[in-house]
């Protein structure tokens, strides 16, 4: 019996939801998506995106996998502007969901059913993100 795999150096989202929290008396921002993985088999990920506190701004993610479960918890920040940016854009409605796509700094291998293929917990640095929007 052979067993293919494929190496999968980024992970394509679709969102389901998008929530703008707002905490405390100072309103301190952050984005929260829950997204169904695309070229994953099945899961679900939790994606928590905050502005850089910061001098200088910086963009910077991390990918955590559990094991007994189908989920990931991505965390992300970016500079102040693209933090804006990126949340003036998810509040536009649209018909269709938008796709939020993860480059990591490893690959994640998967069968050809499309299961993960992990033996632990493991985490992957997020080097840069994608945004497919639809337009109509």
């Amino acid at each position: 019996m052979t067993t293919e795999t494929q190496e999968l150096q980024a992970i394509h989202m679709s969102i389901q939801t998008a929530d703008l929290n707002m905490i405390g008396f100072s309103c301190e921002e952050s984005i929260t998506l829950s997204c169904g993985l695309m070229n994953i088999g099945r899961g679900i990920c939790s994606v928590t995106i905050k502005p850089s506190l910061g001098a200088v701004p910086l963009h910077r993610g991390s990918l955590d996998i559990e094991i007994n479960r189908p989920y990931m918890k991505a965390n992300i920040e970016l500079g102040l502007d693209s933090f804006l940016k990126t949340s003036e854009l998810l509040l536009r409605s649209s018909v269709r969901p938008a796709t939020l796509v993860l480059l990591l700094d490893k690959s994640l291998s998967v069968n050809i059913k499309g299961d993960l293929l992990i033996n632990k917990e493991t985490s992957r640095k997020i080097n840069d993100i994608s945004w497919i929007l639809p337009l109509k």
